[in-house]
């Protein structure tokens, strides 16, 4: 079973269980988790959340909220140090669109450097860190989950090129290697939408965090970077 599928119960099963804890619909609870960045958080804690019981995975998430905090720590993969985000340089067909991608997982950027690196056969490669206040002036789009709907936003934003969206903000699964053949086949009409879905729920996927927009970039700080060589 993949990392997506284990974070997709888990975050299903919370949202049920909470739901019902606090007499809310799923829908309210759904938007309570996307204001305090919950599903983002189980992703960062999977490991830890999946071996306790559910009733200590409420209480992360209890936590949580009480807390209050909508800052996340994002992580941008490069083989190019730069001192300035431009949004004009993103290469274009990308899943969500022209902008500037990152990942709340260290690690995933790390590879992405290092991926570069070894393409563009650059000496050093880096991982920029940012903090990004989440803000309720910002437009924002969450995939909480490998859905048919992610598949058919992929599409458009492969398919047609630039941005086929007016979000200042997107953040979901990535369709990297390890998907990109199920999305080329769904793009080609060779699977249809259903089948693309339930093949890529057993790909590992990867998480990241998109952004499109000037007004955007204005809640995303620079933290620091780490070079590698």
């Amino acid at each position: 079973m993949s990392l997506q599928s284990d974070t997709e119960m888990l975050s299903v099963s919370a949202v049920e269980e909470y739901a019902t804890q606090n007499h809310m619909t799923v829908d309210a609870t759904y938007e309570l988790f996307h204001r305090h960045q919950i599903f983002e958080k189980i992703i960062l804690q999977h490991e830890y959340l999946h071996q306790v019981s559910m009733d200590e995975v409420m209480e992360f998430i209890y936590k949580e909220i009480q807390d209050d905090k909508h800052d996340l720590i994002l992580f941008h993969g490069t083989d190019v140090d730069f001192a300035e985000i431009q949004l004009n340089k993103s290469h274009n067909k990308r899943d969500f669109g022209t902008g500037f991608y990152t990942t709340i997982l260290e690690e995933q950027a790390r590879e992405w450097a290092y991926r570069l690196s070894l393409r563009n056969r650059s000496k050093d490669y880096y991982v920029m860190k940012f903090l990004f206040a989440e803000n309720e002036e910002l437009k924002i789009k969450r995939f909480d989950s490998l859905s048919i709907e992610w598949l058919e936003f992929i599409k458009e934003n492969r398919s047609r090129g630039r941005l086929q969206h007016d979000y200042d903000v997107v953040i979901g699964p990535v369709a990297d290697d390890n998907t990109m053949e199920t999305v080329q086949l769904y793009i080609a009409g060779i699977l249809n939408a259903e089948e693309a879905v339930n093949r890529l729920r057993y790909n590992k996927v990867n998480n990241q965090v998109s952004f499109h927009t000037q007004k955007a970039l204005e809640y995303l700080r620079f933290v620091g970077r780490d070079r590698y060589e």
